[in-house]
């Protein structure tokens, strides 16, 4: 059976909804437009994204986490954890707290288009938490997902975040297609990495699903996979275990967190956009 939570607030509903359509109507929406030759689908993608970008920009020199609230997509990698929309707004919340002054500006910015419906900003970040103080610089980006005039961040890191977990970085669990799901989630496994694609598991549909590929599927996409670090006590219930990893369909890619909970058996993704 399978299983799925969603945030409750409406942009996380909507996003959502966007992925689904994306993730089956972009391709083909790519080549309705190519028969428009007015219609320029990266440009329209990076005007979504740069909007995105002035809005985040603005909402965090305005400490206005209601507008933040808004730019995330359902879940995000954020600095190479996968957290939920309302994970990312808590950190927001304490970030400001402990931070009575804060502010930022932007500059060098270089797009990158990774498909039709997903593109990144890479940009230099000027920060400083007090006014009397020197602007602190990262190499910084975000990633998007998006659609005409709409575009969500699926990330966030800087360059700095990233060499420090690349240096803390060990080999991932050795798993196959009948690994059980409570060998990979147990206490002694958690702060592991994992790495399980569907199709790999699978053998590309020679063997039947096994327990991992049960767990991907949960997606509701077959190209999916799990690629993060196992943790323990998802959304304050501390019998359950998790993972991050991306729902794969279509053309559109989406970070998305898998569950298990050992005592009851229960396995659902969060983000995937499957109900």
């Amino acid at each position: 059976m399978i299983y799925a939570i969603f945030a409750s607030k409406s942009n996380i509903i909507t996003m959502k909804k966007l992925l689904l359509l994306l993730a089956f109507l972009a391709p083909m929406a790519l080549c309705n437009a190519q028969e428009n030759e007015d219609f320029d689908a990266e440009a329209t993608l990076q005007k979504a994204c740069e909007n995105t970008l002035r809005a985040w920009n603005k909402a965090l020199n305005n400490r206005d986490r209601n507008t933040l609230d808004t730019l995330y997509s359902a879940v995000v990698i954020y600095y190479q954890s996968f957290y939920t929309n309302e994970q990312v707004s808590d950190s927001h919340t304490r970030f400001f707290k402990k931070n009575a002054y804060y502010h930022q500006y932007y500059d060098n910015v270089e797009v990158g288009f990774i498909n039709g419906c997903q593109a990144m900003l890479i940009f230099d970040k000027h920060v400083k938490t007090d006014p009397n103080a020197d602007y602190k610089t990262y190499r910084a980006y975000l990633h998007f997902v998006g659609w005409m005039d709409l575009a969500y961040i699926t990330e966030e890191g800087d360059t700095t975040t990233d060499e420090y977990y690349t240096k803390r970085q060990q080999a991932p669990l050795d798993v196959d297609n009948n690994t059980k799901l409570e060998e990979v989630f147990c206490d002694k496994n958690v702060g592991k990495s994992i790495y399980a694609s569907y199709w790999d598991l699978v053998e590309m549909g020679e063997k039947p699903d096994g327990p991992l590929a049960d767990l991907i599927m949960t997606t509701g996409f077959p190209r999916s996979y799990i690629d993060g670090t196992i943790k323990k006590g998802f959304g304050g219930q501390k019998d359950t275990y998790y993972v991050g990893g991306h729902a794969v369909g279509g053309e559109c890619r989406s970070p998305v967190i898998f569950v298990y909970n050992p005592t009851t058996k229960q396995m659902y993704c969060v983000g995937s956009g499957e109900e």
